[in-house]
């Protein structure tokens, strides 16, 4: 403790108690152990706040990792349902789109085969009906 310190100490125990110590009392000396054990247990508490704050620091970190890891798994896992699903919805969707056309394909070789009959069969009876004239042509002129 400084001498401006002990002085203003004096003073005040004077002032408010009516006693007046001297530099080398007692009193003074258990006022002096007493402010050094307290700046000791100020450097203890400082020491020991330090030390917890970087087990919460470090415990945040471990609990930031943790947090982080688990959010990416479910975030992976979230999107490998999705692309299966859409996979899924594409293989689908193409399967439909696949059998559509194969349906209307039939049915335009259908379509066409019918227009091909039709026109084979008018074909032959043109024919049969030249065939007939000709024959006609060739009894009356022959």
């Amino acid at each position: 403790m400084n001498n401006d310190k002990l002085d203003a100490l004096i003073k005040r125990i004077a002032s408010e108690h009516g006693i007046v110590l001297t530099k080398d009392d007692p009193v003074l000396m258990m006022h002096t152990l007493n402010e050094v054990l307290l700046e000791q247990n100020e450097k203890a508490h400082a020491e020991l706040l330090n030390k917890y704050e970087a087990i919460l620091q470090e415990s945040f970190n471990q609990w930031h990792s943790y947090a982080s890891k688990k959010a990416n798994a479910l975030i992976n896992t979230q999107q490998n349902h999705f692309s299966k699903n859409n996979d899924q919805l594409i293989d689908q969707s193409m399967q439909l789109i696949s059998e559509k056309i194969r349906i209307e394909i039939n049915h335009e070789i259908h379509e066409i085969n019918r227009i091909s009959r039709q026109a084979a069969i008018m074909n032959l009876l043109a024919a049969c009906l030249v065939l007939v004239s000709a024959i006609l042509v060739l009894v009356i002129l022959g």
